[in-house]
């Protein structure tokens, strides 16, 4: 009974055959040509490298018993090259020992087919290994295409902070010179200016935070570590934010042991992760509730733990990680509104939080509530 016809490749596969015996070379030729692929050749393993080097191949199937350079050579001379070295090769070999197979797997070859060999075998090997070709080749894209997405935001948020840096310094300088101004201001007037210098200095803070998330990224901010106080670093954060506290009606309490836990560490990069932990939470936290900012050892363990804790409010799990990522961002429980620039802020968090060897993460509590947690080394 004549085997089933098998389909014409579902893509140009570039495949090379290299071969000295010309009846060989010819037999596995029209086996491919018979299926749709055209095949390169070359009777040598010199001439095999010297086309590998115009155009890379798909695939490779190499003879192994070849006068002046073995297959073996040829398939380690392919994967020592960077270029060429994840390209599928199948090595055609009259040799059956098993100490001959061995050999071939130990030079890189991906597959062996003994001499002679079954037609449909040959073309069910081509077509596997050309499967795996396809994802590998399909993979590289999206990743390349992924870094070029990457590259091109980028370029974007550094032309965007470059632009925005001197208008927000503009205005920044106006609003100061305008609240030392000594003219009577209405109530509500004093009010509006005190709100614009607080808005101006977030809008300053925003772009500093993106600059050092773009700097983290690409691994270029370097940290100025020396051993610092956990607790003061926090109390500090926390008397900061004291105002804006206040003003959102609720109450922030620091907790650490007696002994004051000391960390190498960069101690400006972690006093803004306390206090973006703590404007965080307020947004997220139920009015006149108390926030809790805990710095402690967990047991004998090698870390320090600090967590800024809710018990009324909440984010739901579905959204406690992507609240992570650089422009993610999640609707309020209390209002339903978007919280903005919290993917910044609480990305800058996690990637100062690893960049000392830490992690960082969000969890629900029992009985309602909510906290950020990170650890940092000691």
């Amino acid at each position: 009974m004549e085997p089933e016809p098998m389909q014409p490749p579902a893509w140009t596969a570039d495949i090379l055959v290299v071969d000295d015996d010309e009846p060989s070379l010819r037999l596995i030729e029209r086996i491919l040509t018979g299926v749709g692929f055209v095949p390169r050749e070359a009777s040598s393993g010199a001439a095999a490298l010297e086309l590998v080097r115009t155009r890379t191949p798909d695939l490779v199937l190499l003879d192994v018993d070849m006068p002046g350079m073995s297959g073996y050579q040829v398939c380690r001379a392919l994967r020592a090259d960077p270029a060429t070295k994840l390209i599928p090769i199948v090595m055609v070999t009259a040799l059956r020992e098993a100490g001959d197979r061995v050999r071939g797997l130990e030079a890189g070859a991906d597959d062996l087919i003994s001499k002679p060999f079954d037609r449909d075998e040959l073309l069910g090997r081509v077509r596997s290994l050309l499967r795996i070709r396809q994802l590998y080749l399909d993979l590289a894209k999206s990743l390349a295409d992924q870094k070029r997405l990457r590259s091109m935001k980028d370029h974007l948020i550094s032309m965007v902070v470059s632009d925005l840096k001197g208008p927000v310094a503009r205005l920044t300088e106006k609003l100061e010179a305008l609240a030392r101004e000594t003219l009577p201001l209405m109530e509500g007037q004093a009010m509006m200016l005190r709100d614009g210098r607080r808005i101006a200095g977030e809008l300053q803070q925003m772009l500093a935070t993106l600059v050092d998330v773009a700097r983290m990224e690409e691994g270029t901010l370097d940290l100025r570590r020396e051993p610092t106080d956990v607790i003061q670093v926090a109390t500090e954060a926390a008397t900061r934010l004291g105002p804006l506290v206040e003003r959102a009606g609720k109450v922030l309490v620091v907790e650490g042991p007696e002994s004051r836990p000391a960390v190498a560490m960069d101690r400006a990069l972690i006093l803004r992760v306390f206090e973006h932990l703590i404007i965080e939470m307020l947004k997220y936290s139920n009015a006149g509730t108390k926030i809790n900012v805990r710095v402690g050892v967990p047991g004998p363990a090698p870390e320090i733990r600090c967590e800024v804790t809710d018990e009324t409010g909440g984010i739901p799990a579905e959204w406690q990680e992507k609240i992570f990522e650089a422009f993610g961002q999640v609707e309020s429980p209390k209002d339903g509104r978007r919280g903005g620039g919290s993917g910044v802020r609480l990305s800058f968090c996690r990637l100062a939080v690893e960049l000392h060897g830490g992690k960082m993460w969000a969890e629900s509590l029992d009985g309602g509530g909510f906290r950020f947690m990170f650890e940092l080394p000691r």
